[in-house]
């Protein structure tokens, strides 16, 4: 029994301690299954940290890829001059080097006379062209011994170019005849030109309009040159030059017609316009013409309606091929001419987002048209007139090749601030491709529209004179006169001379100038 009753207090024992693990074991259980989900907490939150921290590094970047694209896309801007740009050397800031195109090759040899290059001088006159002769004689007496000086009748002789302004003061005597039979007067007609009892004649009518149209001189600096020339005694006045450009702008009139009558039956005509200012506002002038015309036309608008008012392109046929810089309103429905792309403009375009975005199909494209034009040259030099076949083609398969890589460079840049320009060229190229390199196939068809160009540096001289037009209708006479006088002056004639005609009411007229 007592054995019994000791087994019986042992098992109680056993079974309290039973009891009082299985109590601990629960604590411990719930222990772990709080520190379980306390580790899942834990564990989620670092995800959750992770995460963030990941999205804010790709925002970093993002951030930081965007600052260098607008920093690099800043740089490009500040470094855009004329050989990426239309930006004119003129513009150039202080401080940065001026970027003067120019597509000569350097030879390596220095500036100036080469050696063994024979100086050139002015030839001696013949007896015939001394229009005066100054006698030089010695005075005194013989510088070695003291002697009286006699002429011995040799000299020698030193010629002499230079130019006088003489003051001329002519007056007109028409004289009266009268007829034996009826006594009836007769005289010459007197021309319009000597209406008045004394008027400025036509050569220092025509030194005034030469100082304002090609010398873009301001008017109260054409009366004071004009004055001093003639050392006071002329002083027009301000009023008298400023109505000298009307009445000479009006007696052009048949001349401007008859030149607009052939100017569109070429079969090449070049075009371009630029900004003017009149009165403070934007306003246009627009040149037309090939190697051998000039026409200007102002407009207080760039429009289709000024364009329509011009009376040229409108009139142009199929056959007639017209240069000009890229522009949409060429390709209007109104005109049936050939379009001619600038591949200057476009080799800009391409330095330029070369220079912006830093894709090598630009800078690839830039590169073959430089260089077929060269060797262009070179074949036209030899008298070839076109390119053979296989030659064409390969240009145009570097082209399309250039144009691919070109949209996939792209893609990878969607976000530069670049690429918006670099999609807007490649379309252009792409839609435009003949009308850029039709010169290819023909080499009779120009490669640029610097002819336009050259033809509107003249007015940007004259702006930054004047500063503006005073009214459409100065602006209008203004691009008259340099009509006459750019188509003169192609054509040979002496500037002085045509516009000496033109203030005697007889200005050369269209068929002078081109007769056969």
């Amino acid at each position: 029994m007592e054995r019994n009753g000791a087994i019986y207090k042992d098992f109680e024992k056993l079974s309290a301690e039973n009891i009082s693990l299985k109590d601990r074991i629960l604590g411990y259980q719930e222990k772990l299954h709080d520190l379980r989900n306390a580790l899942k907490n834990s564990n989620a939150l670092l995800e959750k940290a992770k995460s963030l921290h990941k999205e804010m590094v790709a925002e970093k970047d993002a951030v930081i890829k965007a600052l260098a694209n607008r920093v690099a896309h800043l740089e490009a801007i500040a470094a855009h001059d004329g050989t990426n740009t239309g930006v004119p050397t003129s513009a150039t800031p202080i401080g940065k080097k001026k970027v003067i195109p120019n597509s000569r090759g350097n030879s390596g040899k220095k500036r100036g006379g080469q050696p063994g290059h024979p100086k050139h001088f002015l030839p001696r006159f013949c007896g015939s062209e001394v229009t005066e002769i100054v006698i030089h004689t010695p005075e005194g007496v013989c510088a070695a011994c003291g002697g009286e000086l006699k002429d011995s009748g040799e000299t020698v002789s030193k010629d002499e170019y230079d130019v006088e302004i003489r003051t001329v003061k002519r007056r007109h005597e028409y004289r009266i005849c009268r007829c034996a039979g009826c006594g009836a007067e007769a005289r010459q007609p007197i021309p319009g030109n000597l209406k008045e009892n004394n008027q400025y004649g036509g050569g220092v009518q025509a030194l005034a309009l030469s100082l304002m149209n090609t010398g873009n001189v301001a008017i109260n600096k054409v009366r004071a040159l004009i004055s001093g020339m003639t050392d006071g005694a002329m002083t027009q006045s301000e009023g008298f030059i400023t109505k000298l450009q009307g009445r000479a702008a009006m007696g052009l009139a048949a001349f401007v017609a008859d030149l607009k009558t052939l100017l569109i039956q070429r079969p090449l005509v070049y075009w371009d316009d630029t900004v003017i200012m009149i009165n403070t506002a934007r306003a246009c002038l627009r040149f037309y013409g090939d190697k051998s015309i000039s026409f200007y036309a102002a407009h207080a608008h760039k429009d289709m309606e000024s364009l329509e008012d011009d009376g040229i392109l409108g009139l142009l046929t199929p056959e007639t091929t017209a240069v000009h810089d890229h522009n949409r309103v060429n390709y209007n429905d109104k005109f049936c001419f050939r379009n001619l792309e600038c591949n200057q403009h476009l080799q800009r375009d391409l330095q330029k987002n070369a220079d912006d975005i830093r894709h090598a199909w630009s800078a690839d494209l830039k590169k073959t048209i430089s260089s077929t034009i060269h060797e262009r040259k070179q074949m036209i030099a030899k008298g070839e007139t076109r390119f053979p076949p296989e030659c064409v083609e390969k240009f145009k398969e570097k082209v399309s090749l250039a144009l691919s890589a070109g949209w996939e460079e792209n893609k990878g840049s969607a976000r530069n601030e670049a690429a918006k320009f670099e999609r807007a060229l490649l379309a252009r190229i792409d839609k435009y491709r003949e009308n850029y390199f039709i010169w290819v196939e023909d080499f009779s068809l120009p490669t640029t529209n610097n002819l336009s160009e050259r033809g509107l540096r003249c007015v940007k001289t004259h702006m930054k004179v004047s500063g503006q037009f005073a009214n459409v209708k100065t602006a209008r006479y203004y691009a008259t006169i340099k009509t006459y006088i750019e188509t003169c002056r192609k054509n040979g004639i002496n500037e002085m001379a045509a516009l000496s005609r033109l203030c005697m009411g007889n200005p050369y007229t269209a068929s002078e100038i081109f007769s056969p």
